[in-house]
């Protein structure tokens, strides 16, 4: 039987979940965030479902910390009262599988759950896949390649986006940091390789056909809405990293883009300017933003394949 972890300060909400999931899973509550974390330190769960107004610690910390003992678990958002800047720093921060409004349906909360083990299973077989084969091809690589998927309908951004994505100069030193600070492997130089499309369908067509570390979808798409591709990218390559960009997302896209397609990060990057002096500036600065993400999402990524590899040879 699953093992969920259920943290939130009030007790009655915490006796709710229990009597919702009492059923179907093993369950253990704390009102108490650093309780909870003291556990997880000895305790495995497949997933934890955390409230986030607590007065000792928000759920977006506790899940941050949490993540870092139990990387492998699906994290759930439970809260009556977010806000735009609660769900941006969620999703870009803690990864979170789905967002749960308070007061919750029954039905809705029972098929998220299950939708996020299912997920997370998926993730976890993939990422060893990935990571055997990258084993049997690390002495042939002297340079470490990520293999991006950009999509974007304007043909003058797709262009100026995939070229800041592949420039490596841009890029070496930042990974260079981003390595040092997640403890990642010395994999000396790495570079990216964009494979950029205009069309959301034939991105999916080359997704299904080759392996992908990372897409990268802006929302508004001539045939598809960003969200929708990159949750059918989650069915057929669940372990590549996604980023969705918007000009202005609001609390409901960014809902949707957790519930749906479960984005790793969700980049607000604005092109337009009513000052074509600012062009220049602009441009530069969103392309450092997308950068960064982007080295981000793959750097974590990798370290996820590193762990799974070593838990994978650790004996049973």
């Amino acid at each position: 039987m699953k093992k969920l972890l259920l943290v939130d300060d009030e007790q009655n909400v915490l006796h709710a979940l229990q009597r919702e999931l009492r059923e179907h899973y093993e369950t253990e509550a704390y009102t108490s965030p650093a309780a909870a974390l003291t556990r997880s330190r000895t305790t495995r769960f497949d997933l934890v479902i955390s409230d986030y107004k607590m007065a000792e610690m928000n759920g977006i910390e506790f899940l941050k910390q949490f993540g870092e003992l139990q990387e492998d678990a699906a994290r759930l958002l439970l809260s009556g009262e977010a806000d735009m800047e609660t769900l941006m720093r969620t999703v870009n921060e803690t990864h979170i599988y789905r967002f749960i409004p308070k007061p919750w349906d029954s039905i809705e909360l029972l098929s998220g759950i299950r939708q996020a083990l299912a997920y997370r299973e998926a993730v976890l077989s993939s990422r060893l896949h990935e990571e055997s084969a990258r084993a049997c091809n690390a002495a042939e690589a002297s340079i470490l390649v990520y293999r991006i998927v950009l999509v974007e309908s304007d043909a003058h951004l797709l262009a100026l986006m995939a070229r800041g994505l592949s420039d490596e100069s841009a890029h070496n030193n930042l990974y260079d940091a981003i390595q040092y600070e997640s403890k990642l492997k010395d994999c000396g130089k790495t570079r990216c390789v964009v494979n950029a499309f205009s069309s959301a369908l034939n991105a999916l067509n080359h997704i299904e056909k080759n392996p992908c570390d990372l897409v990268i979808a802006a929302q508004s798409l001539s045939d598809m809405e960003g969200i929708a591709l990159l949750s059918k990218v989650r069915q057929i390559a669940p372990d590549a990293a996604r980023i969705l960009i918007s000009q202005e997302p609001d609390k409901n896209l960014l809902a949707q883009a957790i519930n749906e397609a479960e984005i790793h990060r969700l980049l607000p990057l604005n092109w337009n300017s009513h000052e074509p002096r600012t062009d220049a500036r602009r441009q530069a600065w969103n392309l450092y933003q997308l950068r960064t993400a982007a080295l981000q999402d793959l750097a974590s990524r990798e370290l996820r394949l590193q762990r799974a590899h070593q838990q994978a040879r650790e004996p049973i």
